[in-house]
């Protein structure tokens, strides 16, 4: 098992290394390397500023859908400590491919406070879905406003199938009974571990106004993220569109997804080249569209970060303190 997770580490990192590479060749050759040097000594801060907020905002509306789903299970955490972990979470997952990091933290992390760690895997995953369908409705909205264009024609074809699955995996959820009969076609020797991952979901109380409040707020995340890239390009300067480079964002957030690379490095900015090339976009913003909007995710990261060396270090002074303390008696 761990000879496979090595084998595919390489290869996400071989990815990464040739986007990168293939990225750096190509703007050396059409506009050369000191483009890049240049342009950032250019940018405008105040979008870099809204950049920073917009990821915030994306931060704060995932926080809040993940409680809903949490009530839902009942596993209500305060929104405090649900930010924290969140925080933390974004920290973590900015080392590990697409969200794994960040959603392995937060089942972890909820399942360590309440002794449910079924359920609050359970409840990543339905957030999963709800996120899905979030993302393919922005698709869609931007569809009709020209994305098509970026895009191509194959974007709400692919975005309405991507929402209809994910819907027709909140249908199944949805009911006890549904799940149940749908673990029990799981083949034999998974079935038993199928089993109870349907018993934790199944146990989810989607109400009408939680199913509506976790889409809402599914929309509100994959927008905000978007128009990360909206900042991004215009702290740049592009000439290219807000719709466009909505557009763009929503891909690059779909492409950072698919655990293909490291972090997202390499497909993030690839993605942006090819998407941008169409609406004249030199190589050299393309890739600093995509590069700052890593960027600016940052601030969230490196937050969390800091409040993960505050738990540690309070955690070994608490532990100091009662060695210390038993030394005495």
């Amino acid at each position: 098992m761990q000879k496979r997770a090595r084998l595919l580490l390489a290869v996400k990192a071989a990815i990464s290394i040739g986007l990168l590479g293939w990225l750096v060749m190509t703007i050396a050759e059409r506009e050369g390397m000191d483009a890049l040097g240049e342009r950032i000594g250019q940018l405008a801060a105040l979008p870099l500023v809204v950049a920073v907020a917009l990821h915030f905002a994306a931060v704060l509306s995932g926080v809040a859908r993940w409680r809903v789903l949490l009530d839902a299970r009942g596993l209500g955490q305060p929104a405090p400590w649900l930010l924290r972990s969140f925080l933390i979470g974004r920290f973590i997952g900015a080392f590990t491919p697409s969200t794994a990091g960040l959603d392995g933290w937060r089942a972890y992390d909820v399942a360590r406070r309440t002794g449910d760690m079924p359920g609050s895997a359970g409840v990543i995953l339905v957030e999963k879905l709800f996120g899905l369908v979030g993302m393919a409705a922005v698709c869609a909205v931007l569809a009709p406003l020209g994305a098509l264009d970026r895009l191509g024609p194959s974007a709400l074809p692919l975005a309405l199938a991507i929402a209809a699955g994910s819907m027709l995996g909140l249908f199944l959820l949805a009911s006890p009974a549904r799940t149940r009969a749908l673990a029990g076609i799981a083949p034999r020797a998974i079935r038993g571990r199928v089993e109870k991952i349907a018993e934790a979901l199944a146990a989810q109380q989607l109400s009408a106004p939680r199913i509506a409040s976790a889409l809402v707020l599914g929309i509100v995340t994959h927008l905000a993220i978007s128009a990360v890239f909206a900042a991004t390009g215009a702290s740049l300067g592009v000439a290219a569109s807000t719709t466009t480079l909505l557009a763009v964002g929503n891909a690059i957030t779909i492409a950072i997804l698919l655990p293909l690379s490291i972090g997202g490095v390499g497909v993030r900015e690839g993605v942006a080249v090819m998407l941008l090339a169409g609406a004249g976009v030199a190589t050299s913003d393309a890739v600093l569209v995509a590069l700052l909007g890593y960027v600016t995710g940052q601030v969230p990261a490196l937050v969390g970060g800091v409040l993960l060396l505050l738990d540690r270090g309070a955690r070994e002074s608490r532990a100091a303190n009662t060695a210390l303390a038993a030394d005495r008696t």
